[in-house]
């Protein structure tokens, strides 16, 4: 979160200041390119080697020593040709270690706790954003620094999952389902069911990691040229301003996962949570779209966040309950993972046809809108399974 929230927009800013918008565009599509294909390579060779040695663990090791030299790497790119050669190499490892983390709630837990869990590592994203404030902080400016902490922070993250949980068994029965006003069983849906339901969890995901791809991607820059109504904050960076949005919304969102995870597991319902948070998001969305007031910007993005967070908690457990037991779950959660790297595809490619047209201000409060009426299609999308409550 911290690299594409702040530091790579940031050294984009200083290594092109007259394109910055067009450089960061076509480095997050090039980034999603790659990502998507590594995260279905990393998910099917994941699938070997849980085969091959019991577990993930191997393989997410290798990818987090991986994703830490890649942090290392950007510290060298001071030209654009470089930073396009850091990033690909990022992707590649962060898929390396990513795909296989992901794939370990499908591998080790049943269904009844995969919401709370699926909540726990859904907060981990919000909380990676707190970190915004105290790198914006302590470099106000673009530093090699700052590259080098989060890479080392990494390996200090992973080294509890790696030396400490001994994971356990693998779970092989084939995925529970609720349906509507039954019991649970324990049968194996249709394919041609599980197909359809995770075609629609997939396209849902897809419109709401669109909208989370771009404010991700490109709310640095909206801040460098959005008009706020509260003057004294105009002397403010964008790196300070982002500082102080991202905190308070990142508590919130920490906050708002957990929550959803553990409600959704006590109440036996995916769908319905899910549809609420996806309209929470659009609201959020709407709001920085039309807002030029600081505090209501300040609502918009921390109820954006938030719902964001709630909604990927319950939407992990949803396709981890759907693919638990199958025989190529690591394959089928990298398919998935392309609702989260297409967007980063899909995002800069819109803005660079609209950037053409050089009215980025307008153009970029037109794109959250957008955003805001995918948001309430994903909604209704998810009201549409049927082989999971």
């Amino acid at each position: 979160m911290p690299l594409f929230v702040l530091l790579l927009p940031r050294r984009v800013e200083a290594l092109a200041p007259e394109c910055t918008g067009t450089a960061l565009s076509w480095l997050l599509l090039i980034g999603g390119l790659v990502a998507g294909l590594a995260n279905v390579a990393a998910g099917a060779l994941g699938d070997r080697w849980i085969v091959r040695f019991g577990s993930r663990r191997g393989l997410i090791a290798i990818g987090a020593g991986l994703l830490a030299s890649a942090y290392a790497a950007f510290t060298f790119a001071e030209t654009l040709p470089k930073l396009f050669a850091a990033l690909i190499f990022f992707q590649l490892s962060l898929n390396c270690c990513f795909s296989p983390l992901g794939a370990l709630l499908a591998d080790h837990f049943n269904d009844a706790v995969k919401g709370r869990l699926g909540g726990l590592l859904t907060a981990a994203l919000p909380t990676s954003s707190l970190l915004v404030l105290p790198i914006a902080w302590l470099f106000p400016e673009d530093s090699s620094g700052a590259f080098l902490l989060i890479g080392g922070m990494i390996l200090v993250c992973m080294l509890p999952l790696l030396t400490i949980w001994s994971l356990g068994s693998v779970i092989n029965t084939p995925s529970t389902v609720i349906a509507a006003g039954a019991k649970r069983v324990t049968e194996e849906p249709a394919k041609a069911s599980l197909f359809v339901d995770f075609a629609l969890a997939w396209l849902s995901r897809l419109l709401i990691q669109t909208g989370a791809a771009f404010v991700i991607g490109y709310i640095y820059l909206y801040i460098t040229v959005m008009q706020l109504s509260e003057r004294e904050w105009r002397s403010a960076g964008a790196s300070e301003i982002l500082a102080e949005l991202t905190a308070p919304a990142a508590i919130l969102a920490i906050a708002g996962t957990l929550c959803a995870g553990f409600l959704s597991d006590r109440v036996k319902s995916r769908r319905i949570p899910l549809a609420a948070f996806a309209v929470f998001f659009a609201v959020g969305m709407g709001t920085l779209a039309t807002s030029t007031n600081l505090v209501l910007f300040f609502i918009g993005y921390g109820v954006l966040q938030a719902a964001l967070a709630a909604y990927l908690s319950v939407d992990t457990a949803l396709i981890a309950q759907l693919v638990s037991g199958h025989a190529r779950r690591g394959f089928l959660l990298g398919v998935l993972n392309l609702s989260n790297t297409a967007p980063s595809v899909i995002v800069p490619s819109i803005a660079l046809v609209a950037f053409a047209d050089n009215a980025i201000p307008s153009i970029l409060a037109l794109m959250f809108a957008g955003f805001a009426f995918a948001a309430f299609a994903a909604g209704a999308l998810i009201m549409m399974i049927r082989g999971i409550r």
